[in-house]
């Protein structure tokens, strides 16, 4: 695994190592599982449909894992999603728009990690 490289990428790797007791094949498995992670899909899906209750659902399961795994830049976008959502209120399409781009990018990164 290129810890440099998702340094690069907005990662904090030293805490999430520090998270997985330095088992650097352990952390690997687990960002890996992003790949599996069927949130995102939902989110959309929920904010198209002007669901609040189920995007927030998805929108926070999708913000205590980028949070354990250290993937920064996703949890800095995804924070004010959540409380918009937790308070009942719809963010704005772009904001949601912007967060699916940024998730795309780092689902490619760790789909390319080996």
């Amino acid at each position: 695994m290129n810890q440099e490289l998702l340094i690069q990428n907005g990662f904090d790797v030293e805490g999430a190592m520090k998270r997985f007791m330095n088992n650097e094949t352990l952390y690997l498995k687990c960002l890996k599982k992003m790949l599996n992670d069927n949130n995102i899909k939902e989110l959309r899906v929920a904010f198209d449909n002007g669901d609040c209750e189920n995007a927030f659902k998805a929108a926070h399961s999708i913000k205590g894992f980028v949070s354990n795994l250290g993937i920064e830049t996703l949890h800095r976008q995804v924070h004010p999603i959540v409380e918009a959502f937790r308070a009942g209120t719809m963010p704005q399409a772009s904001e949601i728009a912007q967060f699916e781009q940024a998730y795309q990018e780092v689902y490619q990164l760790i789909e390319s990690l080996e």
